[in-house]
């Protein structure tokens, strides 16, 4: 009698221990089919709108030794043209993170070109250039890169 009752322990228990093991085997088999399906997600498309504002008048300055000139254009002799600084203030209303702002300014004497490097935030979206230009009025910028 003591012996019989230990086989039917033994049986009893077997099942639970099979049913224990064959949840492993389970999710292995589960995980190697979702390995091998090469499953591709399209990538989101990015939220961005920049804007570009220029924060004042453009002021007239005598620093040249912060030049960043892409091109001359050669409309005046340079004689004429006068150094101004432009401060513009880059915001973006989407809500993809940008960063290394790249905008071109552009006056009736030459482009230059500008970066805010580093991620745009409040405190880290103002962009001074310093261009030169016969008529200040002329002077406009415009974003022309940016990285996600």
């Amino acid at each position: 009698m003591n012996k019989t009752l230990r086989y039917l322990g033994l049986l009893a228990i077997l099942p639970l221990f099979m049913a224990i093991i064959s949840f492993d085997y389970i999710d292995e088999a589960e995980a190697k089919l979702i390995r091998d399906k090469h499953v591709t997600l399209p990538e989101p498309v990015p939220d961005v709108d920049l804007t570009l504002k220029q924060l004042s008048e453009p002021l007239q300055s005598d620093d040249t030794s912060l030049k960043t000139t892409k091109g001359f254009v050669p409309k005046t002799s340079d004689s004429d043209s006068v150094t101004y600084r432009v401060n513009y203030i880059v915001s973006n209303s989407g809500t993809t993170d940008v960063k290394n702002i790249m905008i071109s300014v552009h006056s009736d004497t030459e482009i230059v070109d500008a970066e805010l490097s580093g991620w745009l935030d409040p405190k880290h979206s103002i962009i001074s250039v310093l261009v030169k230009a016969i008529d200040p009025a002329l002077i406009n910028a415009k974003i022309v890169g940016y990285e996600i």
